[in-house]
């Protein structure tokens, strides 16, 4: 199905959603679902407030109402409430929830992304652009200084590349989507977000960096479960991460075996368990 998707932001957010394939709806919620008449809607909004404006006028419209949640924020209040979260689930307050890991939602793509060609000493560093820019060059300069022969490429979004750039040291510029960067990469440093998810469904082992406080939850739970490396105390430090790069570069084990249990945590099929929860409710009575 060709999703309609109602969004807060400007023209850029739109854009956005246009290029990946949506079809974007105006107006209030009201409007918007008395004259679309959906038999689903879900809602993704860490804002309860806003989200509980939406459901309420989905059940209005005799709507079935799910909610997408990560570590628990949202409103609760849904027929179905869906949270992938490693850790602090979200449960729902009247109807059915699928939490945990299986029920983490990623693009169903990734199952099929090729691995053949991962080269032993490649790095990805993906901790997205702004301010977090220059922590990911720090990273990749120490990395390199450890291990000559490392090559590292660095998504740094809309970043401009630095004007001094190693010759061991890629920046790759704005992307759909960085799976098959990370499908090549040995080793991927990205933040305590969606991309962890991401490198463990692809089996690539992941040092996790939680760049904002909300992330370190996160990165101690994969950590805890033996699914990536990293740390979720103190500061952030660019030797730090470095170091467990050139730690994991070193031991073709040790990567092995994070590979192993990430894959075992996150298989990447969330979005199909959640698809056919969603159908199977529908089919039962839930949709108008």
């Amino acid at each position: 199905m060709r999703p309609l998707i109602a969004l807060r932001g400007g023209t850029k957010v739109e854009e956005a959603a246009l290029a990946l394939g949506c079809d974007v709806v105006h107006g209030s919620a009201n409007r918007v679902l008395d004259s679309l008449a959906p038999d689903v809607l879900v809602v993704d909004d860490p804002v309860t407030a806003d989200a509980r404006r939406w459901m309420a006028a989905g059940r209005r419209a005799g709507c079935l109402v799910v909610s997408v949640h990560d570590l628990g924020l949202g409103c609760l209040d849904a027929d179905l409430v869906i949270d992938g979260s490693v850790t602090m689930n979200a449960r729902a307050r009247r109807g059915m929830t699928l939490a945990g890991p299986r029920f983490a939602l990623l693009d169903p793509a990734l199952v099929d992304e090729d691995e053949d060609s991962r080269d032993p000493y490649s790095v990805l560093v993906a901790l997205g652009g702004g301010p977090r820019a220059e922590l990911a060059a720090d990273i990749a300069e120490a990395i390199v200084d450890a291990v000559p022969q490392a090559t590292v490429r660095v998504a740094g979004g809309f970043v401009s590349t630095p004007a001094h750039v190693r010759q061991q040291i890629t920046w790759v510029g704005p992307a759909r989507s960085l799976h098959r960067e990370m499908a090549r990469a040995s080793v991927a440093v990205v933040g305590g977000g969606v991309s962890l998810y991401e490198a463990c469904a692809l089996g690539t082992p992941a040092v996790g960096v939680p760049v904002v406080p909300a992330q370190r939850p996160t990165v101690a739970a994969f950590v805890a479960r033996g699914a990536a490396k990293g740390s979720a105390r103190g500061p952030v430090s660019a030797k730090h991460v470095a170091e467990e790069c050139v730690s994991l570069l070193s031991d073709a084990s040790m990567r092995r075996n994070l590979a192993r249990m990430g894959r075992r945590l996150i298989d990447g099929r969330g979005a199909f368990r959640a698809a056919a929860a969603v159908a199977r409710l529908a089919a039962a009575g839930g949709s108008r």
